[in-house]
């Protein structure tokens, strides 16, 4: 799509549920970011493709042990997400959001919004939460690469000490017991939690800050951000698109 934010195009994906074209119905969405590396394109939109987020979906929607949703995957290179001072979150709430209400048919509804992100997503997650509360009930980061940084006004983990309203979003944070982030996550819970934020922290005794160890968590991620939303399909309202 074009983005006056970004100054250019901004790439994304979109996953759609396999009863999205029988349907006719409005599903939840969840936006998922992916992670960054310096130099490198290698982390882009289809790495939770690759990580098998959408194939765990598929699955989980099909036995009907998981909610129906849609899942936005933009490209996060194309809004210079290394860097602190990125507009990344104002593109997704203002650009990217507003287009994927208009393209699909979503429920527009925060209860019905979750967004969540690996390392430096994880980072821009809790960015766009924190910056625009309210617009969505659930965050997750896994592995999130979080630290006190130089734009305080956009780092979430600098934006907790402001005493801005943060909204009351679920949240949900994991990583491994081997992964370097896991000093500045504890500090960070520690904060989500003196805010009064309802947090689900969990460490896993097995994981590196490694794309094996996202993979083999992707079905607990799509577990906590559905909680809450029904799974049969019949009880959504009908799209009008």
């Amino acid at each position: 799509m074009p983005s006056a934010v970004a100054h250019g195009s901004v790439h994304f994906r979109v996953y759609l549920p396999p009863c999205y074209e029988s349907t006719g119905k409005k599903y939840p969405l969840l936006i998922m970011l992916h992670g960054w590396v310096e130099n490198s394109t290698a982390m882009n939109d289809d790495q939770w493709v690759r990580l098998g987020l959408t194939a765990a979906a598929d699955n989980g929607i099909s036995q009907g042990s998981l909610a129906p949703m849609i899942i936005a995957m933009p490209n996060g290179n194309d809004v210079d997400q290394g860097s602190d001072g990125s507009p990344y979150a104002q593109m997704i709430a203002t650009e990217l959001l507003p287009k994927i209400n208009e393209q699909f048919c979503t429920l527009d509804d925060p209860a019905m919004r979750a967004i969540g992100g690996l390392s430096r997503g994880g980072f821009w997650a809790f960015s766009t939460a924190f910056q625009y509360p309210g617009l969505f009930s659930r965050i997750g980061g896994h592995s999130p690469f979080v630290y006190s940084g130089e734009f305080k006004d956009l780092n979430p983990f600098d934006l907790l000490d402001t005493g801005r309203d943060i909204g009351a979003p679920k949240v949900y944070i994991d990583h491994g017991a081997q992964d370097f982030v896991r000093d500045n996550v504890r500090l960070f819970v520690k904060k989500l939690t003196a805010r009064g934020v309802d947090v689900q922290y969990v460490i896993n005794p097995q994981g590196a800050h490694v794309e094996s160890y996202w993979a083999a968590h992707v079905a607990d991620y799509l577990d906590f951000y559905a909680a809450d939303w029904s799974l049969d399909v019949t009880s959504y309202p009908n799209c009008n698109h």
